[in-house]
Order: C-alpha cells, then sequence, then structure tokens
C-alpha cells in the first residue's frame, strides 16, 4: 500500500506590525549610521517608515547625543574610530578629492559642528590669497547646503564658525561667523554672520580694538550656550556673542603659562562648557590638567574659580617615563563634552566630567589638532 504524502501548507504570512508599535520598535535601534538604512532593507512598511522624516527627528531626539564616527585633521581628511568602523558614505571617506573634484584651491576645513563642515575656498586677489566663499557641507547625507560668497570682506579672515540652528525653517539650518582683521590696524576685529534662512550678512554692533594683533586662529573655536569663543596666541580668550551681535575679550585665569607651545606639543587650553553650561577653560600644566570655570558674582563682577584638578596618570592608563612629550589637548567634541588628550601611549577620549575614558584607535602623533565628527 502507497501512502500519499501529504504537502503542508504554506503557513499564513505573519500579520504587518502596526505602524504605532513598529515605530516604537525602531525608534530604540542604535543610533548607528547604517541603523535605519539596514532595517529599510527588510520590506517596504520597514523601509517606508525607517526614511520618515517625522521619524528620523524622533530618532535623533530621543538618541540626543550622536555617536562619534571619527575625526578630520588639516586640510579635510577623515579618519574613523569607531570598531569595527560602520559603512560610510563615500563624500564622507573622500572629502579631499571632493574638494579637488570642484576645481577650486581649498584653504581647508575651518570647522565642524552637529554633521556639518564648514569648508573655505582661497583665490589670489591683489597679492593676497583671500577666502572668497564658504561652503557647508554635509557629508553623511551628500548634501551641499550652501554656497556662501564673501564678495566684500572688511579685513582678512583670521577665524569661522559654523552653527547649526535648532528649528530653522529645515534640517540644514545654520549660522555662519565669519572673524575679520582689518588689514592697515590689524588689532581692529569685526565680526559679520550669515543665516542661512535670510540668505544675508549681517555685521556685529561694533568693532573691536583688540591690546595686540592677532593673526589666523588655528585653534578649534568651542560653542557655549550662544557665544562662540576663541583662543587666540597671547593668552586670551576671544568670545562672539551671536544674540547681540558682540565681540568681547576675556582675560584668562592668572598665573596661567600663556607660552605658545611648539608644534610638537600640541595645545594646553581649550574653552569647555562647564556646571550648568559655565564657561570653563582646561589647562594642561605637565601630567595634570586644571578646570576653571568662570563665574559671576552678586556684584555682575566675574571671576575664574579652579573648580577641580586631575592627575592624567591617576585617571588614564599611563606609564609615566623620562624623556618623553608631556601630554597635549587636539579636539573637543561638544555633543560627547568629551576632550581628546594626546600621549605617548595613544590618544584619550575623556569626559570632563566624570573622566571616563576611551582610548582611540588612532596613533599620538599624526595630529596637531583634530575637528571630532559626529552625526546619526
Amino acid at each position: 500500500m502507497i501512502r500519499r504524502c501529504r504537502r503542508r501548507r504554506p503557513s499564513s504570512p505573519a500579520e504587518a506590525l502596526p505602524d504605532d508599535l513598529l515605530r516604537e520598535i525602531l525608534l530604540r535601534l542604535p543610533p548607528h549610521p547604517s541603523s535605519l538604512p539596514r532595517v529599510g532593507l527588510v520590506c517596504k512598511q520597514w523601509q517606508r517608515l525607517s526614511t520618515d522624516a517625522y521619524f528620523i527627528s524622533r530618532f535623533h531626539a530621543h538618541h540626543r547625543i550622536p555617536p562619534l564616527l571619527g575625526y578630520f585633521a588639516f586640510p579635510g581628511t577623515f579618519v574613523p574610530t569607531q570598531v569595527p568602523p560602520c559603512p560610510m558614505p563615500p563624500t564622507l571617506c573622500s572629502l579631499y578629492h571632493w574638494n579637488r573634484e570642484r576645481g577650486v584651491y581649498w584653504r581647508g576645513l575651518l570647522d565642524c559642528r552637529r554633521g556639518h563642515l564648514l569648508i573655505g575656498a582661497t583665490k589670489l586677489l591683489k597679492f593676497r590669497f583671500v577666502i572668497t566663499e564658504f561652503t557647508v557641507f554635509n557629508p553623511m547625507s551628500g548634501v551641499l547646503v550652501c554656497n556662501v560668497t564673501t564678495e566684500r570682506q572688511p579685513g582678512k579672515l583670521i577665524a569661522a564658525a559654523v552653527v547649526v540652528v535648532a528649528g530653522g525653517t529645515n534640517c540644514y539650518s545654520f549660522r555662519l561667523i565669519a572673524l575679520f582683521s582689518n588689514y592697515q590696524e590689524r588689532r581692529r576685529l569685526s565680526a559679520s554672520v550669515y543665516s542661512s534662512d535670510s540668505g544675508v550678512w549681517v555685521n556685529s554692533v561694533m568693532a573691536l580694538v583688540t591690546p595686540s594683533p592677532i593673526d589666523t586662529i588655528h585653534h578649534p573655536n568651542t560653542l557655549v550656550g550662544n557665544t562662540i569663543y576663541w583662543l587666540p596666541d597671547g593668552g586670551r580668550i576671544l568670545q562672539f556673542d551671536m544674540e547681540r551681535l558682540s565681540l568681547a575679550i576675556i582675560e584668562q585665569p592668572p598665573h596661567v603659562d600663556v607660552n605658545r607651545p611648539r608644534r610638537s606639543e600640541g595645545f594646553r587650553r581649550w574653552i569647555v562648557p562647564l556646571r550648568d553650561g559655565h564657561l570653563g577653560l582646561a589647562i594642561l600644566s605637565g601630567n595634570s590638567i586644571h578646570f576653571w570655570v568662570r563665574k559671576t558674582e552678586v556684584s555682575n563682577a566675574t571671576t575664574w574659580e579652579l573648580c577641580k584638578s586631575v592627575q592624567l596618570d591617576r585617571v588614564l592608563p599611563l606609564e609615566l617615563k623620562e624623556h618623553m612629550p608631556p601630554p597635549s589637548m587636539i579636539g573637543f567634541a561638544e555633543e560627547n563634552n568629551a576632550i581628546f588628550i594626546s600621549t605617548h601611549d595613544g590618544v584619550f577620549m575623556t569626559n570632563i566630567e566624570s573622566m571616563k575614558f576611551k582610548k582611540l584607535p588612532i596613533t599620538s602623533d599624526e595630529e596637531y589638532y583634530i575637528h571630532p565628527y559626529s552625526s546619526f
């Protein structure tokens, strides 16, 4: 007797999850750049939800802090820091080649903040190399956000910053701050602010006359609240209030060594936010790092207060050796509130509040300063 094998009926396909429930599940994915594109390959429903603009904004708000993907070194070379490196778009990995393809001699990367890069293009005008165009670029999305011309410059560009505007007309809204020194009177500084929403330049309320001339500021800036801070040579702090459109000079804490280090020694000072967003200053002295906070008294007088000192060999796995170069600060990640400390044992990303650290897979003797790059 021959038995006939009955074929099993295929099970009915699982019912798709409701959109609201699936959104809550996708919302809890790791905040890596590859997370949403990967789940979008599962089916049309997942692809539709993971690419929805409202969901993406919720995803960013849920995770708050974008992951550190790597850093940019002068003039625009990207170095990944994740292990293993997550897949990166070609526009991020080959920024230098992208610049070259545009047929312009670039001065290089001027600033980096919230996934936006600020690049300057130079031309030779009247025997001077002048930055005549700023480019704001989002390499993760491949979007060339804006090209901004600066035909009427009040002087030599000495620094620039890009600030992403929360609640702007779109997710790429930004402000561009350009700092100039007068050609004839180099102690006279002025600032211009460009808004991507209005498309116009606005000049600072009044010029600032500094005690001594300020040349090009190579030290990366720091955003604390609504104010941009720079650290020019000479020991002073230069601030620009974006609400009042005003420039000012701040004296640094007393008894602080302001001598400019050799290039091989990196930076010994860095502006950082401390204590609920107050202006802070991190200063390296030997193998110790001192954190100063600027306080406002009842009489509106401002003073510097030393809030803590940390010996690096007690918080970092360092082996102190003779004739080794001292540690230096080479970068600051605003999103992570972490400072990058270069030592003979490697580069450490250290949270300035908890002093918890992470050793990065990069060499310690390659970079003078870096622009950390974080993005979803």
